[in-house]
């Protein structure tokens, strides 16, 4: 990667950190607070350094080097914009096998074009995006959740019903006459930056091969680790971390771990039918199996395979999504979430950090690949969402 390109990414990190912030004021009506205009002077100056340094870079180069000749492809012509793209992403796929070879098989660390970070060094934005959009479409989970990536602690607005379960009241009305006051709850929801550490192990025999797809191999694996940690914590949660679907409001609890066609079809109709599309059920293998022999009032099966194979089934019109991070029908357990999981916010930065770890693993003749990220899930829209849970035995 060269060092105009990283600058160029640096200025645009700013640049979005910059417009993000003048965004949330403008949409908040409001004046700048004392923090958030320190910040904006800090990105002002930091942009400004930038470009002085790009500057004299290319001022330096043109009074040392003669100048370069226009970029072209094999065949001697011009690069077009989608070539030079091409071009910059299979530089960082060779540059990023490299950087996993080099690590392994010397001690030389610096041998590699990547700049350092806090937790590693930061891959191009070619792979990082590569790792997490492979991620994300392992799971349906995150790859229906809106996204957003930015830096940062984030606040994004929600809506819903208050306590009583007043909403939104629109009424006819006529002159000197109030409408009747009935609003639900207008709030925001804060997505901090949550550190995250994903662990790939990598046979040694597999890394010394230069005929292998290292990177492709590379990139699946942590991708998987990625998609098993964010799929469990959105769909769990941990205190104090990350809440995920824990701060869904629409629950139907039951008595007994016995579920029966009914609490299907009540936990179904907790979300309204204009955000059921796109909606799914979400359980384990083992309460997939109990509904497979349930049925409904006439003796059908409730439980009907999907002919297209992407899901296991359909029960009551709906896809049936298997995950190994759902919980099994237990007391005090939630063992099945319905809904568009559009209803998620996932947060994540795109910088991502590699470290390789050659002696940690020596005995097994492997090597460990970190990747280091930072993310939140929350629950954005209340009303898209209904999860189905078991009363405690206590």
């Amino acid at each position: 990667m060269n060092s105009l390109k990283k600058y160029a990414e640096m200025k645009a990190n700013k640049q979005k950190e910059m417009s993000d912030l003048v965004d949330k004021v403008e949409k908040e009506e409001r004046e700048m607070t004392q923090e958030e205009n320190e910040l904006f002077d800090q990105l002002e100056k930091d942009i400004e350094s930038i470009n002085a340094t790009v500057e004299k870079i290319n001022k330096s180069r043109k009074l040392t080097e003669e100048e370069k000749p226009e970029e072209k492809s094999e065949e001697g012509k011009p690069m077009s914009d989608e070539e030079r793209a091409l071009d910059i992403e299979k530089r960082e796929i060779e540059e990023f096998a490299n950087f996993i070879r080099n690590n392994v098989l010397s001690e030389r660390a610096e041998d590699n074009n990547f700049s350092q970070g806090s937790n590693g060094v930061i891959i191009g934005t070619t792979i990082a995006n590569k790792i997490i959009m492979t991620a994300y479409n392992m799971s349906p989970i995150l790859q229906h959740a809106t996204k957003y990536n930015v830096k940062g602690e984030f606040d994004i607005p929600v809506y819903g019903a208050d306590e009583k379960g007043n909403d939104i009241t629109v009424a006819y009305g006529e002159d000197f006459n109030e409408l009747v006051e009935k609003a639900g709850k207008f709030g925001s929801v804060s997505l901090k930056d949550y550190l995250i550490g994903a662990l790939a192990k990598i046979g040694n025999s597999l890394v010394n091969n230069t005929d292998v797809d290292l990177v492709n191999i590379v990139i699946n694996i942590i991708a998987e680790y990625v998609k098993l940690f964010l799929e469990k914590e959105a769909l769990n949660g941990t205190d104090n971390k990350i809440q995920g679907c824990r701060d869904i409001k629409q629950v139907l609890e039951l008595e007994s771990p016995v579920i029966t066609y009914d609490d299907l079809v009540k936990l179904k109709n907790k979300v309204i039918q204009s955000f059921r599309k796109g909606s799914i059920w979400v359980m384990s293998q083992e309460t997939e199996t109990a509904l497979e022999i349930l049925k409904d009032a006439n003796e059908r099966p409730l439980f009907v395979p999907d002919p297209t194979g992407e899901f296991d089934a359909m029960v009551l019109g709906y896809p049936v999504y298997v995950s190994d991070n759902m919980p099994n029908i237990e007391a005090g357990k939630t063992p099945i979430i319905f809904g568009n999981f559009s209803g998620l916010a996932l947060k994540t930065t795109k910088e991502l950090e590699i470290q390789v770890l050659r002696e940690k693993y020596a005995t097994q003749h492997a090597t460990g690949v970190v990747a280091w990220l930072q993310a939140d899930i929350k629950v954005e829209h209340y009303q898209k969402l209904a999860k189905l849970s078991i009363k405690s035995a206590d």
